[in-house]
């Protein structure tokens, strides 16, 4: 790869402008230290202002350390401010029941993007290149999963950016020779344990020996994918989808999905994930759910004990997470609770809400109320009604689904439940004459589903 090249892949694959601000991940490897010096090389071409990140990681002792030194003479030689963590890995994992990879990955990710947001930078540049995707394809593929991680690594995504992904580890040693700047050679690169080692060391040798330029064709497939997921991509922000947002996640209705291709489908089922924050799931979990389309009513459990339910009418997906915390309603104005907003003023004369999104309520009870979800054992006297019927009952009726009677706001005083927001009023709201009242109403949230079309509200 020359100057040239690299230059293009910033600004085309990259999608890098002039005058970008540049964080480069560098460990010390010969890879990283490549990116510096191109980086370096395309600041003044490109106007770049280019900065340096190390993680010192506590695995490998003095000979991390020597790498933190090394990193740093670089970067005073080629003029680039450093700047550089100690974290413990080992600690971490330990801590959080993960492996050592995943462990360091995470506190140096971490310290990249919180590094890159306080000092403003537009990227931050990571020197994966193309034995890294091919392994990363066999990797993916090899544990199950569908064309979504056959796409592997992207040049862009978010603020990462990889330029040098179409490079081999040749390219970049011979540049790095031809320039006669040394690197540092990480010695747990040769561990047999990490699965990407054993399949850089023994399969990857194996699979070019069986089908020479391998390496290169499975890069081909992880473009090949991209493009795939980028055309189904144009596809689901075409329709219409419509997304309900939950407390504990969010859910769409089964009468948009249902008619969806499977490919569709089980793309719009990842959407849906993640606009609920729910963990990302496996191509099985996600292939699971689409096919229990098949059935009246199904349940899925997920990774992070999370749950996916499909009922008569809606799809919800639900993260693990305890009942939210009572909100007080303010007197006047707006009050933001998880379910959404409200809004509280004076009521005019002859005003008493539809029952459903407003609703007339003397203001002696509203001095005291709350927002709240629903709690096992609640009852309620309906507005009209003198005897109490429990909540549960109420939201069956109303064709509530499971999955959702946590994200009906309940607007509950010292009397009791007052309002089943979306269901109906209680009894307890009956104005008197002569007494003051205030107009209660449902403003929802305003989210949306990632761009491909309304919010709907509970």
């Amino acid at each position: 790869m020359t100057t040239e090249e690299f230059c293009l892949r910033l600004t085309r694959a990259c999608r890098l402008p002039p005058g970008a601000h540049v964080l480069a991940a560098v460990s010390g490897g010969a890879d990283s230290t490549a990116l510096l010096c191109f980086l370096c090389e395309a600041r003044e071409r490109l106007s770049l202002k280019v900065s340096c990140a190390h993680v010192e990681h506590g695995i490998r002792g003095g000979e991390s350390l020597r790498d933190m030194a090394f990193v740093a003479g670089l970067c005073e030689k080629l003029g680039v401010p450093l700047y550089s963590a100690r974290v413990d890995a080992p600690g971490y994992a330990k801590e959080n029941g993960c492996g050592l990879e995943d462990a360091a990955r995470t506190l140096r990710y971490g310290f990249l993007t919180d590094t890159a947001r306080e000092i403003g930078a537009d990227a931050i540049a990571l020197a994966h290149h193309a034995q890294d995707q091919a392994e990363t394809v066999l990797l993916h593929a090899g544990r199950g999963s569908d064309l979504r991680g056959l796409c592997a690594m992207r040049p862009r995504s978010g603020l990462l950016i990889r330029p040098l992904l179409e490079a081999s580890p040749d390219e970049l040693r011979a540049y790095l020779r031809e320039r006669g700047q040394p690197w540092r050679e990480d010695s747990t690169n040769e561990s047999p344990e990490p699965a990407r080692n054993r399949v850089r060391l023994r399969v990857m040798p194996e699979l070019e020996r069986a089908c020479p330029g391998a390496g290169e064709a499975l890069c081909r497939l992880a473009h090949a994918a991209q493009r795939d997921e980028d055309f189904f991509a144009q596809q689901l922000c075409a329709l219409d989808l419509r997304v309900t947002a939950l407390v504990d996640g969010a859910a769409m209705e089964r009468a948009q999905l249902e008619p969806l291709h499977e490919a569709l489908r089980s793309r719009a089922i990842v959407r849906l994930a993640e606009y609920a924050g729910v963990r990302a799931q496996s191509a099985r979990a996600i292939g699971e759910i689409s096919r229990a389309f098949e059935r009246e009513t199904a349940a899925v459990n997920l990774t992070g004990g999370a749950r996916a339910r499909l009922g008569a009418r809606y799809l919800c997906l639900t993260r693990a997470q305890a009942q939210p915390e009572p909100v007080p309603l303010a007197a006047d104005g707006l009050t933001y609770t998880p379910f959404g907003t409200f809004a509280v003023r004076g009521a005019q004369a002859g005003e008493t809400g539809d029952g459903r999104g407003s609703q007339v309520i003397p203001e002696r009870l509203l001095r005291s109320c709350a927002v709240t979800a629903r709690r096992d054992g609640d009852s309620m006297v309906p507005f009209g009604r003198h005897t109490p019927v429990p909540l549960k009952k109420l939201m069956i009726e109303a064709g509530v689904e499971r999955a959702m009677r946590l994200s009906v706001p309940i607007l509950r005083g010292e009397e009791g439940i007052l309002w089943a927001v979306g269901l109906r009023p209680g009894e307890a709201c009956r104005v008197r004459e002569g007494e003051e009242a205030k107009l209660v109403t449902f403003l929802g949230r305003g989210d949306a589903f990632c761009g491909a079309g309304d919010m709907q509200k509970v």
